[in-house]
């Protein structure tokens, strides 16, 4: 197993038994923190979790490397609108 946190491999498999056999196995380790902050932030009963993958080829044939992935696209902060101040003070009087 992977010693890098939210990651994991998937390696094809060697043998099919039968046609419903899968064509990859593996395990993706995920962090206990990770996951207790992913369970936060939703009431559904289905957590979806992104997963980012590499191709990768080894001794022992092609395998795939794999990642939670955590990024979040952020809303970007607005500083509030302010009317401006009109400086009247030059005005001529009638």
């Amino acid at each position: 197993m992977s010693t890098f946190p939210n990651s994991g491999r998937l390696n094809y498999s060697k043998q099919k038994v039968n046609q419903s056999s899968p064509d990859l196995y593996g395990e993706i380790a995920i962090d206990r923190t990770l996951l207790r902050q992913m369970m936060s932030e939703t009431d559904e009963d289905n957590i979806v979790i992104r997963l980012s993958g590499w191709e990768k080829s080894g001794n022992h044939g092609p395998w795939f490397s794999i990642k939670v992935n955590t990024w979040k696209k952020t809303e970007p902060v607005l500083a509030p609108k302010v009317d401006p101040v009109v400086d009247d003070s030059d005005a001529i009087p009638f």
